[in-house]
């Protein structure tokens, strides 16, 4: 396992101006690291194959059960086309075939609520920090696979999260979702726990990346400013539609003193925004920000206009603009952010 995290770690380190080819390589590579991953976990797999001329990254054997791979690491998130032309390939191999899709670089807004919307459902998604938690954490790739297999099977959850970030006034630090107290690589050993992770005062479940940086460089600011010491964990549903689910799924790992904070845009229809909470929420303790039309408000930028540029740079720029924020100001003419605010520090 230890070369595997090695080479994990040189495909990561791979600079984003790299060259066409280097990046090519890397997706080959990234291949061959996931068949050596699914050996040492004792996984069965088949590498790349052509049935009737398509091509499957390959496949995997888990409880009598065989799953199509698909793998990219590619620079920007993947848009929904992608992942409806692996569904197609899913959708004609036997009744009750399931896809695995591992995008390293993440998922387009709407991409994952455009999946599930109408649609049968037969492909669970992973991205990079699934695979950070299966190869870094030692947490195993078939322990998140039937964590996820459950969460979709309970909740009709594609995209589960096994991680989250921690925010404290001090530091933010990476989480699990779930427990997850075995490691099947080495034979079924409890993992070992690195740091002590305090108890969750409120849990924010999210639509994006971008989200998920804002809120937690403000939710930061805000506990240190007012010298609290509650502890915030964000996750990330990958889209609107799928928040309910992924808060229903999420809720029942909860402590019974956390608090569950849902944050979505507005979209210029709050009513409509806060009835699809209503209807899919199947808890009641739960609070909700809705800023309109986004939460691009409350950094006062034009997210037409971000939205041209690399996910990283959106990213990037919305995590400097909300280091930068006059919080007072802000809570004083937005009530949603003032909602927020005091949510943060659990008034």
């Amino acid at each position: 396992m230890g070369e595997i995290k090695e080479e994990y770690g040189r495909l990561a380190r791979l600079p984003p101006d790299a060259d066409r080819a280097a990046k090519q390589r890397r997706g080959y590579d990234f291949e061959r690291l996931l068949n050596a991953l699914f050996l040492v976990e004792r996984l069965d797999p088949r590498t790349s194959f052509k049935p009737d001329g398509e091509q499957i990254d390959g496949s995997i054997h888990l409880d009598g059960r065989i799953y199509l791979v698909e793998a990219k690491w590619h620079a920007e998130p993947l848009p929904a086309s992608t992942l409806y032309q692996f569904k197609g390939k899913v959708d004609g191999k036997l009744a009750g075939t399931i896809g695995l899709f591992i995008s390293m670089s993440g998922y387009a807004e709407q991409a994952v609520d455009a999946l599930v919307l109408g649609k049968a459902l037969n492909i669970v998604l992973f991205d990079r920090r699934d695979m950070d938690a299966a190869i870094n954490r030692r947490s195993g790739f078939a322990n998140i696979l039937k964590l996820k297999l459950r969460k979709a099977a309970e909740e009709g959850v594609i995209y589960f999260p096994t991680e989250g970030e921690l925010v404290t006034a001090e530091k933010s630090q990476v989480v699990e979702i779930d427990d997850l107290p075995f490691d099947q690589a080495s034979g079924g050993a409890p993992r070992p726990r690195p740091t002590e992770v305090p108890a969750t005062d409120l849990l924010i479940v999210c639509e994006g990346e971008t989200d998920r940086v804002v809120l937690a460089t403000l939710a930061e600011r805000i506990l240190r400013d007012e010298g609290s010491s509650r502890s915030i964990k964000i996750v990330v549903a990958m889209g609107k539609v799928t928040i309910p689910s992924v808060a229903n799924a999420v809720h029942s790992s909860l402590r019974p003193q956390t608090r569950m904070l849902i944050v979505l845009d507005g979209d210029n229809d709050v009513a409509r925004t806060t009835e699809l909470l209503q209807k899919g929420l199947q808890f009641a303790d739960w609070i909700s920000i809705v800023p309109n039309p986004s939460i691009e408000v409350w950094l006062d930028v034009d997210p037409s206009a971000s939205r041209k540029r690399s996910a990283q740079s959106r990213i990037e720029t919305a995590r400097q603009v909300a280091e930068r924020l006059d919080i007072s100001a802000l809570r004083a003419k937005d009530e949603q952010f003032a909602k927020f605010y005091g949510a943060i520090l659990g008034a």
